[in-house]
């Protein structure tokens, strides 16, 4: 029996990978809401500031489905509602799922050529980029996920730090180095995108070199006294722990007056 759809859409979207589909599983990962019934939905709800992006989504989709609006209280927001069971089936299938919070993984079968678009997609919708207002470009990046997804991405970058709540996670970049490779990484071969991060990424000077010229006076130095007996009066103490293979922290702790040594090393502030 066939089907007549009161709005038009592409059922086959997500059918084949590419930089489109990759890229709104990823955002659907994030802000999506599927439900899989007699008569399955997909939801995308954002708030009304960012209307443009639903206005892609609808467009990439082919479809002429209404962008309805409403309030919750806090703020201004709109959504699109799209009933169809088979792209909702193929969703599922690709791990966008009811009740997703908690079940969400980075897709280990996606190809690799692909992957950044998915990552873009989910920053999107559940990363933050701002610049810290306290130094020059200077910018901190955080993805937010349950702690599975987190340990994910965190084992895909193998960089970063990681933050754990009982029921969620975060991952966090803050090192400028970092922050360009993630941003060249994601926006490799973009066509979609949320404007409004690619602005601030845009922001970022490559070419800053920090000025370190009023502050190497001041610099701390520190009193370093080997298993021996010598005695070496360093600046910088993570350099010195790297050429020696002492552990930087331990050391660190012990100029603060944390422990009296380490193996026979000690360390301590120059006054």
């Amino acid at each position: 029996m066939k089907i007549f759809r009161k709005y038009t859409l592409n059922e086959n979207f997500f059918d084949n990978l590419n930089e489109k589909s990759c890229y709104w599983l990823g955002f659907l990962y994030a802000d999506g809401y599927v439900r899989q019934r007699k008569s399955s939905e997909l939801r995308l709800k954002l708030k009304e500031d960012d209307k443009p992006h639903i206005e892609k989504f609808i467009k990439d989709l082919d479809s002429n489905s209404p962008i309805k609006y409403y309030s919750d209280g806090k703020s201004n927001c709109c959504y699109v509602s799209i009933n169809s069971n088979k792209l909702v089936s193929k969703l599922f299938e690709l791990g966008c799922v009811q009740n997703k919070t908690q079940e969400i993984r980075l897709p280990s079968n996606m190809p690799n050529k692909l992957i950044n678009h998915f990552i873009r997609g989910y920053f999107d919708g559940d990363g933050s980029i701002y610049k810290l207002k306290s130094r020059s470009n200077s910018y901190k990046i955080s993805i937010c996920s349950n702690n599975n997804f987190i340990d994910d991405i965190y084992n895909f970058f193998n960089f970063g730090s990681i933050v754990k709540y009982e029921n969620y996670g975060l991952w966090i970049i803050n090192k400028i180095d970092y922050i360009k490779y993630f941003r060249d990484f994601i926006y490799k071969d973009k066509e979609t995108f949320l404007e409004r991060k690619f602005i601030i990424f845009e922001s970022i000077d490559d070419n800053y070199k920090r000025d370190y010229s009023q502050t190497k006076r001041d610099r701390k130095k520190y009193i370093i006294t080997d298993p021996d007996g010598k005695i070496f009066v360093i600046e910088n103490l993570n350099k010195y722990c790297k050429e020696n293979r002492l552990i930087y922290s331990t050391m660190s702790n012990l100029s603060r007056g944390i422990g009296n040594s380490n193996k026979g090393w000690k360390c301590e502030f120059k006054k």
